[in-house]
C-alpha cells in the first residue's frame, strides 16, 4: 500500500513537473529576442510593447547590417558601426558601434523559453543569398538544442537594386524550408508589408509603416506562442 503511495505521489510530481514545464512558454516565459536594422527601429519597439504583455523578461537585441552569420560570430563583420541597440532587464544601450554579442553566449545567458529571429534582408542584399543556409540552419538548431520555442520573421518586401524582390523570394523560400525543417514556426513578412513606391529608401520602413508591420507581426508571434 505504501509502495503503491509512493508511486502515486511521485507520478503527481512529474505531472505536476511536466506541466509547469510546458506552462513556461505562455506563463510570463523569458523571451530572447535577435534582429537587424527593422528591429533597431520602430519594428523592434512595437514588438517588445506587445511581448510586454505577456513576459517581463524580456531581451531584445539588434544590430544594423546583421545576418545568421554576424550573430553567430563566424563572419569577419563582427561589429557594427551604424546602429545596436541592447534592453534586458538590467540595462539598455542604443549606439552607432558596437560588437555584435554571439548567439549561443545569449542563449547561455538568458536561458530563454521563447527566441525569437528577425532577419533575412540583407542576406538578400548578398549576390549569392542562399549561401546563408548553412548559418540559417545553425541557428535554428541551438534553439532546438536550447529547447525554446522558434519564431523566426522573415524580410520584408523592399524597393530595392540591391535587395531586390527576386532575391528575396530565394530567400524568403529558403527560410521558410529550413523553418519546416527544423520545428521553427515562420512568418512570412512578405505577405505583411508593401514597400511605397514613392520612397527612395527602398529598404528602411517609414516608422507609419513599420509599426504597421510590428503589430502584425506581434499578432502573429503572440498567437504562436500561445498556442505552445
Amino acid at each position: 500500500m505504501k509502495m503503491r503511495l509512493s508511486k502515486t505521489i511521485l507520478l503527481l510530481g512529474l505531472l505536476s513537473f511536466s506541466l509547469a514545464k510546458a506552462s513556461e512558454t505562455t506563463n510570463n516565459p523569458t523571451i530572447l529576442y535577435v534582429g537587424d536594422s527593422h528591429s533597431y527601429g520602430k519594428l523592434g519597439s512595437v514588438i517588445e510593447k506587445n511581448l510586454s504583455t505577456i513576459s517581463n523578461n524580456i531581451i531584445m537585441e539588434s544590430s544594423c547590417g546583421s545576418t545568421a552569420s554576424t550573430w553567430l560570430g563566424k563572419s569577419v563583420f563582427y561589429k557594427t558601426i551604424c546602429g545596436f541597440w541592447k534592453k534586458d532587464n538590467t540595462e539598455e544601450i542604443r549606439t552607432k558601434n558596437h560588437r555584435i554579442p554571439k548567439f549561443a553566449e545569449e542563449i547561455e545567458k538568458y536561458q530563454p523559453q521563447v527566441i525569437i529571429v528577425q532577419l533575412g534582408t540583407n542576406m538578400a542584399a548578398s549576390e549569392r543569398p542562399t549561401l546563408s543556409s548553412a548559418s540559417i540552419e545553425e541557428m535554428m538548431k541551438k534553439i532546438k538544442e536550447a529547447n525554446a520555442l522558434c519564431i523566426w520573421i522573415g524580410p520584408p518586401d523592399a524597393n530595392s537594386k540591391i535587395v531586390t524582390k527576386e532575391k528575396l523570394a530565394i530567400v524568403n523560400t529558403l527560410i521558410n524550408d529550413l523553418a519546416t525543417k527544423n520545428g521553427c514556426h515562420y512568418i512570412d513578412s512578405l505577405k505583411l508589408t508593401k514597400f511605397p513606391k514613392n520612397n527612395p529608401e527602398g529598404i528602411h520602413y517609414p516608422p507609419t509603416l513599420a509599426s504597421k508591420w510590428g503589430e502584425k507581426a506581434s499578432s502573429i508571434i503572440l498567437e504562436i506562442i500561445h498556442s505552445n
